[in-house]
């Protein structure tokens, strides 16, 4: 709906990587970080602070753009994959990336060279193979967002009435849950369907999150993409450098680590306080899981489950992980906070 503001978008970031890769030749890329997520904070601020003044509502309509975010994030991750080698990038093999429209909304998030090696390959990923995967994931994806995500949110969401009781709060926080999966779910699929159809394999989002046992493995189910690119270029470089800098215990520097990741996943969701400290309970989720894991280790014995058996530790681990995940997503939903 903002065409011109997004070709400007594309042409900030555009030059934004070629003068900090022609000019920048420091090793530390928070400063090139920062200066391509300009357009995410002058977004996100303004959302605060909407309603404040004229002056601000104009910024709003410049920078509020449908899908800028995730836009942003797949350039700062070609930033940092490319900075070391020579190869030139073309606008157009820019523009096709960043712009590419089954993603362009909410992702998944991809990597410039695996799209780009898609790409090169041209019509002979256009066969039938892909035709089939784009056709099921298609007919997955309308299932998943156009019928159950609807029928949650028709028949069951809009008849929950706000009576500020706990059984108000309980029944909201699991049908949310639900709700949001199953619509996001059910997007991915979609732009994952259309990307087959172009020849692009978009990466999978999400994978039977509801079977995760704890807090690492769910975000290797849910939002896939999301958890990929906070691990490669958030947690692992705060890590790598207090590592350098020999700051702190091995399992001190972690538990930092992904307490700031999932701090700024917070905030990249949106400046308001109820996706900030979303995030940063996951971020307690993570650190409480990777302290145990460490205490095991050191111990040479499950700490928490004892001498219980396998089948039991996993049916309590997902019981628990799966109410972990619907309180924070209820957080993140606004309807508490």
């Amino acid at each position: 709906p903002k065409p011109i503001h997004f070709i400007g978008l594309i042409t900030y970031l555009y030059l934004g990587v070629f003068l900090l890769r022609k000019y920048y030749q420091r090793s530390n890329v928070l400063l090139p970080m920062l200066v391509l997520a300009v357009p995410i904070f002058f977004m996100k601020s303004v959302s605060v602070l909407e309603g404040i003044s004229e002056t601000i509502l104009g910024i709003k309509e410049i920078f509020q753009i449908a899908g800028l975010s995730y836009v942003v994030f797949k350039v700062i991750g070609l930033y940092i994959d490319e900075k070391v080698t020579n190869v030139k990038i073309s606008i157009v093999d820019f523009f096709n990336f960043s712009a590419f429209a089954p993603t362009l909304l909410i992702g998944p998030i991809d990597e410039f060279r695996r799209f780009q090696r898609d790409v090169d390959a041209g019509y002979s990923q256009l066969n039938t193979k892909s035709f089939i995967k784009g056709w099921n994931n298609l007919i997955l994806g309308l299932l998943f967002k156009f019928i159950i995500a609807e029928a949650i949110r028709r028949l069951i969401l809009v008849y929950l009435i706000n009576d500020g009781s706990f059984i108000y709060h309980l029944e909201y926080m699991y049908v949310y849950l639900f709700y949001l999966f199953f619509d996001f779910a059910g997007y991915s699929l979609l732009a994952i369907s259309f990307g087959s159809f172009l020849g692009v394999n978009v990466p999978i989002n999400f994978d039977k999150p509801f079977l995760a046992v704890n807090p690492k493995e769910f975000w290797k189910r849910w939002h896939k993409s999301l958890g990929d690119w906070l691990n490669n270029y958030f947690f692992k470089p705060i890590f790598k450098y207090f590592t350098k800098k020999k700051i702190y215990q091995s399992i001190t520097r972690q538990n930092i680590a992904l307490m700031s990741t999932f701090t700024l996943m917070g905030f990249w969701n949106g400046f308001q306080l109820h996706y900030i400290v979303s995030g940063m309970l996951f971020g307690i989720y993570s650190v409480l899981h990777n302290y145990y894991v460490y205490k095991c280790k050191k111990t040479k014995k499950d700490v928490f489950f004892g001498k219980l058996a396998p089948k039991y530790v996993r049916f309590i681990s997902i019981f628990l992980m799966i109410n972990s995940v619907a309180f924070a997503i209820y957080i993140f939903s606004g309807k508490l906070i």
